[in-house]
Protein backbone atom coordinates (compact mmCIF):
# COMPACT_ATOMS: atom_id res chain seq x y z
CA UNK A 1 0.00 0.00 0.00
CA UNK A 2 2.56 2.20 0.68
CA UNK A 3 4.64 1.76 -2.41
CA UNK A 4 1.42 2.42 -4.67
CA UNK A 5 0.64 5.96 -2.11
CA UNK A 6 3.83 7.43 -3.12
CA UNK A 7 3.69 6.01 -6.83
CA UNK A 8 0.52 8.43 -6.91
CA UNK A 9 1.81 11.24 -5.08
CA UNK A 10 5.11 10.89 -7.27
CA UNK A 11 2.74 11.20 -10.42
CA UNK A 12 0.57 14.69 -8.91
CA UNK A 13 4.66 15.63 -7.69
CA UNK A 14 5.71 15.26 -11.48
CA UNK A 15 2.74 16.65 -12.99
CA UNK A 16 2.99 19.93 -11.27
CA UNK A 17 6.58 20.26 -11.56
CA UNK A 18 6.49 19.69 -15.76
CA UNK A 19 3.47 22.19 -16.18
CA UNK A 20 4.97 24.70 -13.92
CA UNK A 21 8.18 24.67 -15.68
CA UNK A 22 6.88 24.32 -19.18
CA UNK A 23 4.69 27.45 -18.64
CA UNK A 24 7.48 29.29 -17.70
CA UNK A 25 9.44 28.81 -20.92
CA UNK A 26 6.73 28.58 -22.98
CA UNK A 27 8.05 31.43 -24.99
CA UNK A 28 11.00 30.03 -25.79
CA UNK A 29 9.81 26.47 -26.49
CA UNK A 30 7.13 28.48 -29.44
CA UNK A 31 10.26 29.80 -31.11
CA UNK A 32 12.60 26.65 -30.95
CA UNK A 33 9.34 24.88 -32.81
CA UNK A 34 9.07 27.61 -35.78
CA UNK A 35 12.62 27.22 -36.22
CA UNK A 36 12.44 23.59 -36.51
CA UNK A 37 9.44 23.55 -38.98
CA UNK A 38 9.45 26.37 -41.19
CA UNK A 39 11.32 24.73 -43.71
CA UNK A 40 8.00 22.32 -43.96
CA UNK A 41 5.42 24.35 -46.34
CA UNK A 42 2.58 23.60 -44.14
CA UNK A 43 4.29 25.28 -41.34
CA UNK A 44 2.36 28.62 -42.04
CA UNK A 45 5.94 30.31 -41.64
CA UNK A 46 5.39 32.14 -45.16
CA UNK A 47 9.67 30.78 -45.96
CA UNK A 48 11.95 28.92 -44.54
CA UNK A 49 13.82 31.67 -43.59
CA UNK A 50 11.23 33.81 -42.02
CA UNK A 51 12.75 32.92 -38.30
CA UNK A 52 16.12 33.45 -38.20
CA UNK A 53 17.67 34.53 -34.41
CA UNK A 54 16.02 34.07 -30.91
CA UNK A 55 14.95 38.32 -30.67
CA UNK A 56 14.37 38.69 -34.29
CA UNK A 57 11.70 35.95 -33.98
CA UNK A 58 10.57 37.24 -30.61
CA UNK A 59 10.02 40.76 -32.54
CA UNK A 60 8.39 39.38 -35.46
CA UNK A 61 5.90 37.02 -33.38
CA UNK A 62 4.91 40.41 -31.11
CA UNK A 63 4.63 42.15 -33.85
CA UNK A 64 2.83 39.89 -35.66
CA UNK A 65 0.32 38.23 -33.23
CA UNK A 66 0.96 40.14 -29.86
CA UNK A 67 2.49 39.27 -26.48
CA UNK A 68 -0.58 36.21 -25.89
CA UNK A 69 1.11 34.64 -29.09
CA UNK A 70 4.41 33.52 -27.15
CA UNK A 71 2.44 30.81 -25.33
CA UNK A 72 -0.23 30.00 -28.27
CA UNK A 73 -0.69 25.93 -27.55
CA UNK A 74 0.19 26.34 -24.45
CA UNK A 75 -3.09 25.34 -22.99
CA UNK A 76 -2.76 21.93 -24.62
CA UNK A 77 0.80 22.00 -23.71
CA UNK A 78 0.01 21.77 -19.98
CA UNK A 79 -2.53 19.34 -20.85
CA UNK A 80 -0.04 17.08 -22.42
CA UNK A 81 3.24 17.96 -20.68
CA UNK A 82 1.18 17.46 -16.70
CA UNK A 83 0.31 13.29 -17.77
CA UNK A 84 3.99 13.35 -19.55
CA UNK A 85 6.28 14.83 -16.62
CA UNK A 86 4.28 12.84 -14.04
CA UNK A 87 5.03 9.45 -16.05
CA UNK A 88 8.13 10.14 -16.71
CA UNK A 89 9.52 11.54 -12.89
CA UNK A 90 7.37 8.79 -11.26
CA UNK A 91 8.73 6.33 -13.90
CA UNK A 92 12.32 7.15 -13.31
CA UNK A 93 12.44 6.96 -9.46
CA UNK A 94 9.80 3.66 -9.82
CA UNK A 95 12.60 1.95 -12.15
CA UNK A 96 15.25 2.76 -10.18
CA UNK A 97 13.77 1.30 -7.13
CA UNK A 98 13.09 -1.91 -8.91
CA UNK A 99 16.27 -2.04 -10.70
CA UNK A 100 18.96 -1.22 -7.65
CA UNK A 101 20.98 -3.73 -6.01
CA UNK A 102 20.38 -5.25 -2.49
CA UNK A 103 21.79 -2.33 -0.58
CA UNK A 104 19.71 0.34 -2.78
CA UNK A 105 23.32 0.99 -5.17
CA UNK A 106 22.63 1.86 -8.73
CA UNK A 107 25.42 1.17 -11.61
CA UNK A 108 25.97 3.81 -14.35
CA UNK A 109 24.20 1.67 -16.97
CA UNK A 110 21.13 0.75 -14.97
CA UNK A 111 20.50 4.50 -14.16
CA UNK A 112 20.67 5.54 -18.11
CA UNK A 113 18.45 2.26 -18.77
CA UNK A 114 15.99 4.06 -16.39
CA UNK A 115 16.06 7.13 -17.58
CA UNK A 116 15.24 5.40 -20.97
CA UNK A 117 12.59 3.49 -19.94
CA UNK A 118 11.01 6.30 -18.42
CA UNK A 119 11.51 8.80 -21.21
CA UNK A 120 10.17 5.93 -23.56
CA UNK A 121 6.86 5.59 -20.70
CA UNK A 122 6.15 8.62 -21.36
CA UNK A 123 6.20 9.99 -24.53
CA UNK A 124 3.89 6.57 -25.85
CA UNK A 125 1.10 7.40 -23.16
CA UNK A 126 1.16 11.01 -24.19
CA UNK A 127 2.43 11.32 -28.26
CA UNK A 128 -1.30 12.16 -29.63
CA UNK A 129 -1.05 15.05 -27.36
CA UNK A 130 2.52 16.14 -28.30
CA UNK A 131 1.65 16.20 -32.30
CA UNK A 132 -2.01 18.10 -31.96
CA UNK A 133 0.54 20.91 -29.53
CA UNK A 134 3.11 21.24 -32.28
CA UNK A 135 -0.01 22.16 -34.81
CA UNK A 136 -1.47 24.78 -32.62
CA UNK A 137 1.22 26.43 -32.15
CA UNK A 138 2.03 26.84 -36.07
CA UNK A 139 1.13 30.77 -37.67
CA UNK A 140 -2.48 30.41 -39.22
CA UNK A 141 -3.81 27.33 -38.26
CA UNK A 142 -7.53 26.71 -38.57
CA UNK A 143 -7.95 24.94 -35.32
CA UNK A 144 -10.59 26.25 -32.72
CA UNK A 145 -8.75 24.45 -30.19
CA UNK A 146 -7.65 21.31 -28.85
CA UNK A 147 -10.42 19.40 -29.08
CA UNK A 148 -11.35 20.68 -32.47
CA UNK A 149 -8.12 19.81 -33.38
CA UNK A 150 -7.51 16.01 -32.53
CA UNK A 151 -11.01 15.80 -34.29
CA UNK A 152 -10.27 17.36 -37.61
CA UNK A 153 -6.61 15.85 -37.72
CA UNK A 154 -8.45 12.34 -37.33
CA UNK A 155 -11.33 12.83 -39.46
CA UNK A 156 -9.03 14.43 -42.24
CA UNK A 157 -5.63 12.44 -41.94
CA UNK A 158 -6.77 9.00 -39.80
CA UNK A 159 -6.12 8.10 -36.10
CA UNK A 160 -2.57 7.21 -37.06
CA UNK A 161 -1.57 10.75 -37.78
CA UNK A 162 -1.98 11.62 -34.57
CA UNK A 163 0.86 8.83 -33.47
CA UNK A 164 3.34 10.46 -36.59
CA UNK A 165 6.60 10.83 -35.88
CA UNK A 166 6.55 8.40 -32.64
CA UNK A 167 9.16 6.17 -33.76
CA UNK A 168 11.80 9.49 -33.73
CA UNK A 169 10.04 10.31 -30.94
CA UNK A 170 11.09 6.97 -28.80
CA UNK A 171 14.22 6.81 -30.51
CA UNK A 172 14.96 10.58 -29.51
CA UNK A 173 13.53 10.78 -26.32
CA UNK A 174 15.22 7.13 -24.62
CA UNK A 175 19.07 8.70 -25.31
CA UNK A 176 18.12 12.24 -23.95
CA UNK A 177 15.92 10.85 -21.08
CA UNK A 178 18.88 8.67 -20.06
CA UNK A 179 21.37 11.12 -20.26
CA UNK A 180 19.47 13.83 -18.11
CA UNK A 181 18.39 11.87 -15.28
CA UNK A 182 21.78 9.86 -15.54
CA UNK A 183 24.11 13.04 -15.43
CA UNK A 184 21.69 15.04 -13.17
CA UNK A 185 21.85 12.14 -10.71
CA UNK A 186 25.81 11.43 -10.72
CA UNK A 187 26.72 15.35 -10.68
CA UNK A 188 24.68 15.73 -7.72
CA UNK A 189 25.64 13.24 -6.19
CA UNK A 190 29.26 13.93 -6.67
CA UNK A 191 28.78 17.80 -6.30
CA UNK A 192 27.62 16.84 -2.60
CA UNK A 193 29.87 14.71 -1.99
CA UNK A 194 32.53 16.93 -2.62
CA UNK A 195 30.91 19.38 -0.49
CA UNK A 196 30.67 16.89 2.87
CA UNK A 197 34.25 16.56 1.85
CA UNK A 198 35.15 20.36 1.96
CA UNK A 199 33.11 20.78 5.17
CA UNK A 200 30.67 21.99 4.10
CA UNK A 201 26.72 21.75 4.56
CA UNK A 202 25.15 18.07 4.39
CA UNK A 203 22.21 19.38 2.97
CA UNK A 204 20.54 20.12 -0.47
CA UNK A 205 20.93 23.61 -1.97
CA UNK A 206 17.59 24.78 -4.17
CA UNK A 207 20.17 27.12 -6.10
CA UNK A 208 22.63 24.42 -6.44
CA UNK A 209 20.36 22.08 -7.82
CA UNK A 210 18.80 24.44 -10.04
CA UNK A 211 22.17 24.94 -11.42
CA UNK A 212 22.93 21.63 -11.90
CA UNK A 213 19.52 20.58 -13.35
CA UNK A 214 20.15 23.34 -15.95
CA UNK A 215 23.54 22.41 -17.03
CA UNK A 216 22.70 18.84 -17.27
CA UNK A 217 19.67 19.74 -19.65
CA UNK A 218 21.67 21.63 -21.88
CA UNK A 219 24.15 18.41 -22.53
CA UNK A 220 21.20 16.50 -22.74
CA UNK A 221 19.74 18.19 -25.35
CA UNK A 222 22.44 19.16 -27.07
CA UNK A 223 23.19 15.64 -27.86
CA UNK A 224 20.11 14.85 -29.10
CA UNK A 225 18.51 18.17 -30.94
CA UNK A 226 19.07 16.33 -34.72
CA UNK A 227 16.45 13.61 -33.61
CA UNK A 228 13.76 16.21 -32.07
CA UNK A 229 14.28 18.24 -35.15
CA UNK A 230 13.55 15.43 -37.56
CA UNK A 231 10.70 14.40 -35.18
CA UNK A 232 9.03 17.48 -35.36
CA UNK A 233 9.20 17.70 -39.32
CA UNK A 234 7.67 14.14 -39.80
CA UNK A 235 4.64 15.50 -37.05
CA UNK A 236 3.65 18.17 -39.87
CA UNK A 237 0.91 18.01 -42.08
CA UNK A 238 1.87 17.33 -45.51
CA UNK A 239 5.16 15.74 -44.22
CA UNK A 240 7.41 14.74 -47.48
CA UNK A 241 9.62 12.10 -45.74
CA UNK A 242 8.85 8.21 -45.60
CA UNK A 243 10.88 7.67 -42.49
CA UNK A 244 13.25 8.28 -40.16
CA UNK A 245 16.12 8.07 -42.39
CA UNK A 246 14.42 9.12 -45.08
CA UNK A 247 14.04 12.55 -43.16
CA UNK A 248 17.76 12.48 -42.00
CA UNK A 249 18.59 11.90 -45.61
CA UNK A 250 16.92 14.81 -46.96
CA UNK A 251 17.99 17.42 -44.36
CA UNK A 252 21.38 16.50 -44.56
CA UNK A 253 21.33 16.97 -48.29
CA UNK A 254 18.68 20.19 -48.40
CA UNK A 255 20.40 21.95 -45.49
CA UNK A 256 23.32 20.58 -44.37
CA UNK A 257 23.83 20.03 -40.38
CA UNK A 258 22.84 23.46 -39.69
CA UNK A 259 19.80 22.15 -40.32
CA UNK A 260 19.43 19.57 -37.31
CA UNK A 261 20.29 22.26 -34.90
CA UNK A 262 17.80 24.99 -36.28
CA UNK A 263 16.18 26.57 -32.92
CA UNK A 264 19.19 24.84 -31.30
CA UNK A 265 19.55 28.40 -29.21
CA UNK A 266 16.17 28.55 -28.43
CA UNK A 267 15.69 25.40 -27.54
CA UNK A 268 18.98 25.71 -24.89
CA UNK A 269 17.55 28.83 -23.75
CA UNK A 270 14.08 27.04 -22.87
CA UNK A 271 15.73 24.13 -21.66
CA UNK A 272 18.01 25.55 -18.86
CA UNK A 273 15.18 27.06 -17.00
CA UNK A 274 12.69 24.07 -17.68
CA UNK A 275 15.00 21.62 -16.51
CA UNK A 276 16.32 22.88 -13.45
CA UNK A 277 12.44 24.06 -12.57
CA UNK A 278 11.62 20.80 -13.33
CA UNK A 279 13.84 19.09 -11.13
CA UNK A 280 13.48 21.48 -8.17
CA UNK A 281 9.86 21.93 -7.85
CA UNK A 282 9.48 17.65 -8.23
CA UNK A 283 11.61 17.50 -5.19
CA UNK A 284 10.06 19.81 -3.44
CA UNK A 285 6.44 18.68 -4.07
CA UNK A 286 7.85 15.15 -3.11
CA UNK A 287 8.68 16.69 0.02
CA UNK A 288 5.29 18.39 0.99
CA UNK A 289 4.02 15.47 -0.04
CA UNK A 290 5.57 13.41 2.53
CA UNK A 291 6.87 11.05 0.24
CA UNK A 292 10.14 8.95 2.15
CA UNK A 293 13.43 9.76 -0.14
CA UNK A 294 14.79 6.32 -0.84
CA UNK A 295 18.65 6.47 -1.64
CA UNK A 296 17.67 5.47 -5.50
CA UNK A 297 15.68 8.43 -5.60
CA UNK A 298 16.62 11.65 -8.02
Amino acid sequence: MRGSSDASKMFVAGGVAGAAARTASAPLDRIKLLFQVQAVASSGAGSSHAYTGVLQSAKKIYAEEGVLAFWKGNGTNVVRVFPYSACQLMANDLYKRLMCGEEGELTVPVRLAAGALAGMTASAATHPLDTVRLRLAMPNHSYRGLIHATATIVNNEGVSALYRGLGPTLMGIAPYAALNFATYDLVKARYYAARRRGGGDSGESPIANLVLGGATGCFAATCCFPLDTVRRRMQMKGSTYSGQVDALRKIWRGEGYRGFYRGWAANILKVIPQNSIRFVAYETMKQVAGIAKKRTDT
